[in-house]
């Protein structure tokens, strides 16, 4: 794979679209060293941005979290990605939106620095988030040794960088241990998600899910959500113990990049991801949904 920043094409910055390789910070950037960064991925497909106006939304939301505005209005940003995403002629791909502090001052206070934004998009290879054939077979999870913080103590409804620190040492470690995942209890020690993606279990017919007290609210996790109510799926949120795991009878992953994604094992439990007539339910909806949309 090309390293991202090696690649050609061009970059909604600030404003305008600008080449590719000139889409470039300082290093003594306050959002480098002090995580004053926020995000939002979307993925395209058919050439449309999925649930783009949401994405934006919630970008807003994650910098007045961290005590800051965008410079730029969630129309601005909406066309902006639309530039994109027709520029570089993509039909299925991905959207990374960042915004972050600038480089006045290097401290922890930054009531006077500029905000910063960009726009960029790629097509995404097979296997990009997980091997071809996991929908079918399923991903394997191990219980990670960090804890998302309360939202006493972090920004955690702020899709923050500095929220995904968790989650990169995390996954590193499962990976080496041959998963292909982690997931992450919340600090009452309850399952709370995957280091970048919601949970949801099966049992008996009905999903179950975690609150999203210690995390961000997943926009694919409220379509899952209204998918169910739709088809008649009962779902429980609520706050479950990994003792859990041993009573569900199935489990999947949901998210922007890796959308439903089934899992075979979670530590030492293992489901039957063919025979999950649930989770099929749930994966042919969010597939017709997207198309749709």
């Amino acid at each position: 794979m090309i390293p991202f920043d090696l690649r050609t094409g061009k970059i909604w910055y600030d404003g305008s679209l600008v080449d590719w390789a000139d889409a470039r910070l300082h290093v003594l950037s306050h959002g480098l060293h002090y995580a004053s960064s926020i995000f939002e991925g979307v993925r395209v497909y058919g050439g449309e941005a999925f649930m783009l106006r949401e994405h934006i939304a919630r970008l807003g939301a994650s910098a007045r979290i961290l005590d800051f505005e965008l410079e730029h209005t969630e129309e601005v940003l909406y066309e902006a990605t639309r530039a994109v995403v027709a520029e570089a002629g993509i039909t299925e791909g991905y959207v990374r939106m960042n915004a972050w502090r600038g480089s006045e001052v290097i401290q922890t206070a930054a009531l006077k620095t500029s905000v910063h934004t960009s726009v960029a998009a790629w097509e995404l290879p097979a296997g990009y988030y997980a091997a071809e054939d996991a929908v079918d077979r399923g991903i394997s999870l191990v219980t990670g040794r960090y804890r998302r913080p309360s939202p006493e103590y972090a920004p955690v409804k702020s899709k923050a960088a500095g929220n995904y620190m968790i989650g990169t040492v995390s996954k590193n470690e499962a990976l080496r241990a041959g998963f292909d995942d982690a997931l992450l209890l919340d600090d009452r020690g309850n399952f709370v998600e995957a280091t970048g993606a919601h949970l949801f279990f099966t049992k008996g017919g009905a999903l179950y899910t975690p609150t999203t007290r210690c995390t961000i609210d997943g926009i694919t996790r409220a379509c899952v959500l209204a998918i169910a109510e739709r088809e008649g799926i009962e779902c429980v949120v609520a706050d479950l113990a990994p003792a859990f795991a041993g009573e569900a009878d199935g489990a999947f992953l949901c998210g922007t990049a890796c959308e439903i994604l089934p899992v075979g094992r979670l530590d030492d439990h293992h489901y039957d991801v063919a025979g999950n007539a649930v989770t099929r339910r749930i994966v042919t909806a969010y597939r017709e949904l997207v198309r749709a949309r």
